[in-house]
């Protein structure tokens, strides 16, 4: 009892580490935008969020076919290449490539270890995860802060980061280790739907001396399903995924966005600069408290969908606040709201599959329903670049040109040289930061 307990806890904590890794770099994408492409933070984020959708509107089609230890793996490396790349290249066009491999990791490890929680005790695994996944905005933001404070190069920040990859396989490894279904799937592919019944029973009776969920049978009714069933089944989880996806479109317009062309006054680049690390930021610490104990909170899909329309008024709230402005960094208060929501609705969606749909298809819907949050992102990001240079544009902020210029022409006689860059340059000889 005591060891299966202990493994339990062993388990929480590895699903809180991969949680917090799966998302840290990401969030570091997000916070060091400006060093990227400061004429278009929402480019950045769309660059971050597009090879993600990929993976999730994919990945139902074609996971089961890989397994976890191989898309482990391919994570890694895909963080090795971001940070390389985005390090060393002097184009920003390449750089945005790099970004893009962020995204991709990104992506496949949430589709896959919110799966994977389905062969653990799944309510308190994705706990763990959640609250994991909101303490990476937490510590992203500190992390690029604390460079900013001593004056460090973005590139020095993205090759001390080369920790995230070796942390995420020794967590997986060494200490939640491969889940069982990796060996049992290719033999799972041959049982017949006679032996179903058979096998249920007897994954069941093994599972009281396992740390894992065992539902060897669950795995074959998803098996059996085609490319069709599995397309309705998807449509089918709107109940959870409207709810996260109008918390998605209107937090990330907010902060592609509208934080972006924010500032006390919004034309010093410092202060506008200043106000989109510490927004963000404050965000991040309410993701974190909402992913951590809303599980508690949310029990039912009037509470998702309460959540999603708060969402949108906070949008609402921000464009005003930027296009009339009229605040102070006691906006702080209603972003940390903002956060709360977004965390939230996230962890409740997806806590309430996890207790709601059939056991047989648990780990389908949890990897599935993730593509919310990510379309959300890319409407909201294209939302946010219109949003950005509609505001520079009205605001007549001139130090920098937007990529997108809402049709105003006010930069193109403007002197830039008169407004020195404000980010640290103190990098390796001959790379730009």
């Amino acid at each position: 009892m005591c060891s299966r307990r202990a493994r339990g806890y062993r388990n929480f904590i590895a699903f809180w580490i991969l949680g917090l890794l799966n998302n840290f770099l990401w969030v570091v994408m997000n916070a060091g935008a400006g060093s990227i492409n400061e004429a278009g933070i929402a480019l950045v984020y769309l660059v971050n969020v597009v090879p993600s959708l990929t993976m999730k509107l994919t990945g139902p089609y074609w996971f089961h076919y890989v397994s976890y230890r191989c898309r482990i793996n391919l994570m890694a490396f895909f963080m090795v290449l971001c940070l390389c790349i985005v390090a060393w290249s002097n184009s920003g066009h390449v750089k945005l490539l790099g970004v893009g491999f962020c995204s991709l990791a990104a992506g496949m490890g949430e589709a896959s270890i919110l799966a994977m929680t389905s062969f653990y005790d799944a309510q308190s695994c994705l706990a763990a995860w959640s609250s994991g996944t909101g303490f990476a905005g937490i510590a992203g933001y500190i992390w690029s802060l604390a460079f900013d404070a001593i004056d460090t190069c973005f590139q020095v920040q993205l090759m001390v980061a080369l920790w995230i990859p070796v942390a995420w396989l020794l967590t997986f490894y060494g200490l939640l280790g491969v889940p069982w279904i990796d060996k049992e799937r290719v033999t799972l592919d041959h049982v017949t739907e006679e032996e179903i019944e058979d096998l249920s029973h007897e994954t069941s009776e093994s599972s009281n001396d396992s740390d894992t969920t065992c539902h060897s049978a669950s795995e074959v009714a998803t098996s059996k399903l085609t490319v069709k069933e599995r397309f309705f089944f998807i449509l089918g989880l709107w109940p959870y995924t409207v709810p996260l996806l109008f918390v998605y479109v209107s937090e990330y317009a907010i902060q592609s966005g509208l934080w972006a062309a924010m500032g006390f006054p919004v034309t010093d680049p410092v202060s506008r600069r200043s106000w989109y690390k510490w927004s963000n930021f404050t965000y991040q610490v309410g993701v974190f408290i909402s992913r951590t104990f809303f599980i508690l909170i949310c029990r039912s899909r009037s509470v998702l969908w309460s959540g999603g329309l708060l969402q949108i008024l906070m949008a609402i709230f921000f464009t005003f606040a930027a296009v009339h402005p009229f605040g102070g960094w006691w906006l702080l208060a209603p972003s940390l709201f903002v956060g709360f929501l977004g965390g939230g609705v996230y962890v409740g969606a997806f806590s309430l599959i996890a207790k709601e749909q059939n056991s047989a298809y648990v780990e389908l819907a949890l990897c599935s329903a993730s593509v919310a949050d990510t379309i959300g992102m890319i409407f909201a990001n294209i939302l946010g670049l219109i949003a950005q240079g509609c505001i520079f544009g009205m605001m007549r902020v001139l130090d920098t040109k937007p990529d997108f210029t809402c049709g105003f022409d006010i930069w193109d006689n403007f002197n830039r040289t008169s407004h020195p860059p404000v980010y640290a340059t103190h990098c390796f000889p001959g790379v730009q930061g």
